[in-house]
């Protein structure tokens, strides 16, 4: 009798990626599925939304595990991490979360400040060619440095449309959105705004270029500890990520000295 094949472990990658965290750190936006720690560390949740309002957002999830409680309530678009402090965390878990929001730079930004030197963040993104993403363009590298420059703290409905008709969402389905009025569509883009879409999209490539724009323009400083390739065995198969550590020699405020000279160039 041939031994049976063994069944692909999906959050293998996770559990070797959580296996560097140490101390106390945060996870944003874990949603419904928080991202596997050790018992040995601890993690704060920062969510905007209660389980209840989540649940109701999310109907067609049904019966899968409920949604958690955030210990931090911030809005990741307007508020990002500005309830923690300074060089106060020895981890920041972003999986899945990056591409939702409308000012991805400047999140990257916030992690880093946050995070103290040797401190790690965990970054999880969907690789755009393997998921209901397949057939919207890559956001471009000017595009999110615009964002930034321009401080943006909303997804516009510019995004949101683009998401509905790129994914062909029923709901932005041309033959079913045919005759609604636009207060009608104005709602179902307000639905799908706080459901909280993908607002932006990549690939490998293309999302190593926004990191290194924060390293070499910005002066964020990451040593990579860990790598997760796109389709990497262990894995859901549809994204790819980092463990990148804040160098130890990083000094506490040179990210805001170096944006704020990054800005005065531009002025």
């Amino acid at each position: 009798m041939s031994e049976p094949t063994p069944v692909p472990d999906p959050l293998a990658v996770r559990r070797r990626f959580a296996s560097h965290l140490t101390g106390a750190g945060v996870e944003i936006g874990p949603g419904h599925v928080p991202f596997p720690v050790p018992p040995t560390v601890h993690v704060q949740y920062v969510d905007r939304w209660e389980p209840s309002v989540l649940s109701s957002l999310f109907p067609e999830l049904g019966d899968s595990p409920g949604f958690l409680k955030p210990d931090i309530v911030a809005n990741l678009n307007a508020d990002r991490l500005s309830g923690l402090a300074d060089a106060s965390q020895h981890f920041v878990i972003a999986s899945h979360v990056i591409e939702h929001l409308a000012n991805p730079i400047a999140m990257l930004v916030d992690c880093y400040r946050v995070l103290r030197p040797g401190g790690l963040l965990v970054l999880l993104v969907p690789d755009r060619h393997k998921t209901f993403d397949r057939e919207r363009s890559p956001t471009p590298l000017t595009h999110v440095i615009d964002e930034y420059n321009r401080d943006v703290r909303e997804v516009d409905d510019a995004h949101v449309l683009d998401y509905m008709v790129g994914t062909r969402n029923t709901l932005g389905d041309p033959s079913v959105t045919l005759g609604f009025t636009p207060e009608m569509m104005a709602d179902l883009v307000a639905v799908h705004r706080k459901r909280s879409v993908h607002a932006h999209v990549w690939n490998l490539d293309e999302f190593s270029e926004v990191l290194s724009f924060v390293t070499d323009k910005l002066g964020l400083q990451w040593q990579v500890v860990d790598t997760m390739p796109p389709g990497a065995d262990g894995s859901y198969g549809d994204e790819f990520g980092w463990v990148l550590s804040r160098t130890a020699e990083s000094r506490r405020f040179r990210t805001r000295r170096l944006e704020r000279l990054w800005r005065k160039r531009l002025d």
